[in-house]
């Protein structure tokens, strides 16, 4: 929870009038980069905090609460992941699923993104219920939309967390066939990519159509002459440790502060894990220009969910998940389910928030500072002009 050295609201302060300039900027995209650039500075108000033993001042900002702030949210992401753990059946063996579309769709989804992203939802739960159905089974899935790589190139994809079991008509549990014992078979994955392929190339011209937009024929072409790449694996670690992989995107974007490794006011370098030569980590540099259109292509379109849940796990089909979790001896998730003060799940995770890092005693609030209306980013770029 410490500050890092580099920070994308300040790179943003500093280029946000050539990216504007230079690229064709959804409006989206403007708001939240807005908000980032005030992230945890005086503009959006805080408090003044000092420590009754050594008398040191802190001066503490507000944050954005962008969904896409690299610097917020951390607190969503630890109750989502507790809620999510209150969820686990029982007994049951989890899979690690992830839908990847071809890069050739890869333009058509920049430009349709609503429709393109709820049709990649859609067509990987019609594609896991198919195959629940053929065993007799009402599974479920939760599922997180990624658009980016490690290398924070486009790159959409649905990672699901897909229990290996389901409830059959007289609502009694049943693990899939492959799921029984040891084994680590969910379903074929050959048999995944097809017809997740069919599924979404029939799902999506249907939701393009409304907006007026078309698959053209050779991009069709492309897409059933390969196949697509479906990934289904049993956590090596267990469902938890997915769930805290895949929850640390939950509400976060593209890449933290953190890896950011350097930042000269032209250029930056990120770290990045390159996958295909072993996890290696790398670095890339670019200009900070570029930086930015990069980071902007994952700024999801307003009002789009990022996080859905489909049959058994979804909110609708709560109460026959708590007869599941008690049919095989586990606790049932809770009707009532209060969110933790953000101050317990400070504490929780060792994180040191109103604590003095020289003496660790309680900091004393003495002043609250009123958040000023937000100011343009020209202002902002001329006042950081002006400070350097």
């Amino acid at each position: 929870m410490g500050r890092t050295k580099y920070d994308i609201g300040q790179i943003i302060r500093d280029h946000y009038q050539d990216f504007f300039s230079g690229f064709k900027v959804d409006p989206q995209v403007r708001k939240s980069f807005s908000a980032m650039a005030v992230c945890r500075t005086r503009y959006l108000g805080g408090h003044v905090d000092v420590c009754p033993e050594c008398g040191e001042v802190h001066v503490s900002y507000n944050s954005c609460r962008d969904r896409h702030c690299p610097k917020c949210q951390n607190k969503e992401r630890e109750q989502w992941i507790d809620m999510r753990r209150e969820e686990i059946i029982p007994r049951a063996k989890y899979f690690h699923v992830v839908f990847t579309i071809p890069d050739s769709l890869h333009p058509l989804a920049m430009h349709f993104m609503n429709e393109f992203y709820s049709t990649m939802f859609r067509a990987a739960w019609k594609t896991l219920e198919k195959f629940f159905k053929a065993q007799g089974l009402k599974g479920g899935m939760t599922s997180i939309l990624h658009t980016w790589g490690s290398n924070m190139h486009y790159h959409p994809h649905i990672h699901c967390i897909v229990p290996g079991g389901g409830i059959d008509k007289d609502g009694v549990w049943r693990s899939l066939d492959g799921c029984k014992g040891a084994g680590d078979f969910l379903f074929p994955v050959q048999a995944l990519s097809k017809v997740f392929r069919a599924k979404f190339m029939s799902l999506l011209p249907k939701a393009l159509k409304p907006s007026g937009g078309l698959i053209r024929e050779d991009i069709r072409k492309q897409c059933f002459a390969r196949g697509w790449c479906v990934y289904s694996r049993p956590p090596a670690r267990g469902v938890e440790k997915v769930l805290e992989y895949i929850g640390r995107y939950a509400y976060r974007v593209a890449i933290s502060n953190g890896r950011i490794m350097d930042y000269d006011g032209e250029r930056v370098t990120y770290d990045w894990k390159d996958y295909r030569s072993g996890g290696k980590h790398r670095t890339m540099t670019m200009k900070a220009v570029d930086f930015l259109h990069l980071f902007s292509l994952h700024i999801l379109p307003k009002g789009m969910v990022r996080i859905r849940h489909y049959g058994l796990v979804s909110p609708s089909n709560r109460d026959r998940l708590r007869e599941v979790q008690a049919q095989l001896g586990g606790e049932p998730v809770p009707k009532h389910r209060p969110r933790k003060p953000y101050l317990q799940i400070c504490q929780e995770h060792g994180w040191r928030i109103g604590v003095c890092p020289c003496c660790n005693a309680e900091l004393i609030t003495i002043e609250t500072i009123n958040p000023s209306r937000a100011p343009p980013l020209s202002f902002l770029r001329r006042r950081t002009a002006c400070t350097k």
